[in-house]
């Protein structure tokens, strides 16, 4: 199957989603229910614009998937764009397509699976910057991403404090530029509590966005098989991608090299906010997810003529599968 992936070709697209879609077909036919949590951690722009799909799962999943596949094309774009592989491939999508669909609380719409789509935006524009001697643009615009994100899902204000980060690990980030990052995020904040204060609704704003920003994680073990099988999911995948950071510097450039650290970065900002958020769900784990798909592409990208590889691919194909239906599949025996 990867070797319909290894290749730079634009009708790949069209098995990209394909691929996505079948990964993700449990829930669109209704065989996966969506996750029960007393109150999504979700921003204030979330709820205004699509607090309402929640009750309705069949669209929650359809809109889900959609945008999976939107994010993936944007994850394989910006591998390609600052040449992160040694072969322009569509490895990086479809691994991202992966990790984003291999537990039950991914299938559905959620306020971290909308804020994921601006983590590609933001890194294209922090990518953009490396031995740039003007980067205003490219600063504002980020800072404006991941305050959007955060308006969507307020744990994700991580982002915006790795992306100030990201700017001074790839050139020196000089003042002036430092106030344009913050500009950035006033503006949004500002223009947000300007359209509220016209509808009277600025302290529904503030209480939604602080009340979901930060909680102190209440660390218990699963109780049923599918949330073990879960949890236990996205830490295979985590331990694989943390621990491979040889395959991924090996051989690369400065620049590459310093590209990913800033993913390590990402993928340590998506996991402080799936930990300390309201809620119990995993999605939070989603934003973890751009940066997984791109170090597994590099794992798979390696070792290109191993026949294992494509097996290993088989089989974490398969367990996100059994992972989604497991509370089906096990419920005579375990529930």
């Amino acid at each position: 199957m990867l070797a319909f992936f290894r290749n730079n070709e634009s009708f790949t697209v069209f098995l990209l989603a394909a691929y996505i879609a079948v990964l993700r077909l449990p829930a669109l036919l209704g065989w996966v229910a969506p996750p029960e949590e007393e109150e999504a951690p979700g921003g204030w722009l979330y709820l205004w614009l699509l607090g309402g799909l929640g009750a309705m799962p069949l669209w929650s999943a359809i809109t889900a998937t959609g945008l999976v596949f939107v994010q993936a094309f944007m994850v394989n774009r910006l591998a390609d764009k600052y040449r992160m592989a040694e072969e322009r491939t569509w490895l990086p999508g479809m691994f991202y397509g992966l990790a984003a669909s291999c537990v039950p609380d991914f299938l559905f719409l959620s306020p971290a699976l909308v804020a994921t789509t601006f983590l590609p935006l933001g890194l294209w524009q922090i990518f953009s910057v490396y031995r740039r001697p003007l980067a205003f643009s490219a600063i504002f615009d980020t800072a404006v991403w991941f305050t959007v994100a955060t308006l969507l899902y307020p744990p994700a204000t991580w982002f915006i404090l790795v992306g100030f980060l990201g700017f001074s690990a790839l050139r020196s980030f000089s003042m002036r530029e430092q106030m344009v990052y913050v500009v950035g995020v006033l503006a949004i904040l500002i223009i947000a509590q300007a359209a509220l204060f016209w509808y009277d609704r600025l302290d529904d704003f503030w209480a939604i966005q602080i009340a979901k920003f930060l909680a102190w994680p209440q660390l218990s073990l699963p109780q049923d098989l599918c949330s073990r099988l879960s949890v236990g999911m996205i830490s295979l995948l985590l331990l694989i991608v943390t621990l491979g950071f040889n395959v991924y510097y090996h051989k690369r450039v400065i620049q590459v090299k310093k590209y990913i650290d800033l993913l390590y970065w990402f993928l340590l900002a998506g996991t402080l906010s799936a930990f300390f958020r309201p809620g119990s769900t995993l999605d939070g784990f989603l934003l973890c997810m751009p940066s997984a798909g791109i170090f597994l592409s590099y794992l798979f990208q390696s070792s290109r003529k191993n026949p294992l590889m494509e097996l290993f691919h088989l089989v974490l194909f398969a367990a996100a599968v059994v992972v989604q239906l497991s509370r089906g599949l096990f419920s005579d025996f375990f529930y």
